[in-house]
């Protein structure tokens, strides 16, 4: 799995981006992405942003109003086997995280801008295969999933700090 990574906002230094790249493709892993499509070869991207792009991105695609933590965009449904070129990647979404909104959520909670980007990371992923956040039921679903791989995570790399 290829992971096309970005940061254009430099108010938010990485320690590690190869740890950070290597933890992207471990929640992937644990969440199942990899699965949902006769594909091996797969990518997305994860796209860190203030809440200045991240609230265009909401307002002009999503047509809600200012900053939000995620936003993901899920191109699995577009994927049409006779189209496909397997020496090709397939890209299976985008990710658009805001660090500014980790970093200010992350306070209000009592938790690290880290643990929010992780959170957030997981969060994205999870939407990508599938999980969504609209209905209570479904906000249960997605909590219990986001528990669930960020226990892994840490079972399977251990604690681990990437900002």
């Amino acid at each position: 799995m290829k992971i096309c990574f970005s940061k254009p906002t430099r108010k938010y230094p990485l320690k590690n981006r190869r740890l950070l790249v290597r933890v992207i493709k471990k929640i992937a892993e644990i969440s199942g992405l990899h699965e949902l499509l006769p594909v091996k070869d797969l990518e997305f991207s994860v796209i860190l942003v203030d809440d200045s792009a991240i609230t265009e991105i909401n307002e002009q695609y999503l047509n809600h109003q200012g900053p939000t933590d995620v936003i993901s965009f899920d191109y699995i449904a577009d994927f049409d086997e006779d189209c496909f070129d397997p020496s090709d990647p397939y890209s299976v979404g985008d990710l658009y995280i805001s660090l500014e909104t980790a970093e200010r959520q992350g306070r209000e909670y009592g938790k690290t801008l880290n643990d929010e980007l992780l959170l957030y990371i997981a969060h994205g992923i999870l939407h990508l295969c599938g999980f969504d956040d609209h209905e209570e039921g479904d906000i249960a679903e997605m909590r219990a999933a986001e528990k669930r791989v960020l226990l892994q995570l840490e079972n399977d790399m251990g604690k681990i700090e990437v900002v």
